[in-house]
């Protein structure tokens, strides 16, 4: 045998393993995968409202980070939660308390000093002899966080000018539960 046709045939050799090495490997990850979805189960389990699984082939294509709809009776405790966060923040903007009103924001808010500084300006400004407030589209997330659209109607007046406006806005609340309490942990302006 000539030494090409020795590099030849060590070739053919190694091919056959190299083959079978990837092989192994691929059927090794193949089946880690497998046991780790048997043994974790899905990301996401659908409930239906009544509180029963949904079966597979009726799963929705859904962000497996969005809590399914809740039950109407937790919907209910988590909106009357919800509401008692904003009554006091509605009654400590009336009463300019501005220790109880930053109770009810998380020490993570984005931008609470500049607020802060904004609510007290305004609060030498003007009164909030009137204020309503109305929480709609509410949706529980699973990270212990709560998201709500809420409208704020209130009647604002100028405390040197004695003007009163009505003022509307709407925003988008998330809430989070920190130390047992519901906290808003960041709001934007709904357009």
């Amino acid at each position: 045998m000539t030494d090409n046709q020795k590099y030849s045939h060590g070739l053919i050799r190694r091919k056959p393993l190299w083959i079978r090495g990837f092989v192994l490997v691929f059927g090794f990850v193949l089946i880690s995968s497998l046991v780790w979805f048997f043994i974790k189960g899905t990301l996401y389990s659908p409930i239906s409202n009544k509180g029963e699984q949904a079966q597979p082939s009726q799963r929705a294509h859904t962000d497996y980070r969005v809590a399914p709809t809740a039950p109407e009776e937790s919907t209910a405790l988590l909106k009357s939660q919800l509401q008692q966060v904003i009554s006091e923040i509605k009654e400590a903007n009336q009463k300019k308390d501005l220790s109880k009103l930053l109770s009810y924001y998380s020490p993570n808010f984005p931008g609470l000093p500049q607020r802060t500084q904004s609510i007290s300006k305004a609060w030498k400004i003007y009164d909030y002899p009137k204020i309503e407030f109305d929480i709609k589209d509410i949706k529980l997330l699973p990270d212990n966080t709560a998201i709500a659209q809420v409208k704020w109607d209130a009647e604002v007046k100028n405390i040197s000018t004695q003007k009163s406006k009505n003022i509307s806005k709407t925003y988008l609340i998330s809430f989070g539960r920190e130390s047992g309490q519901w906290r808003i942990k960041a709001l934007d302006n709904v357009k």
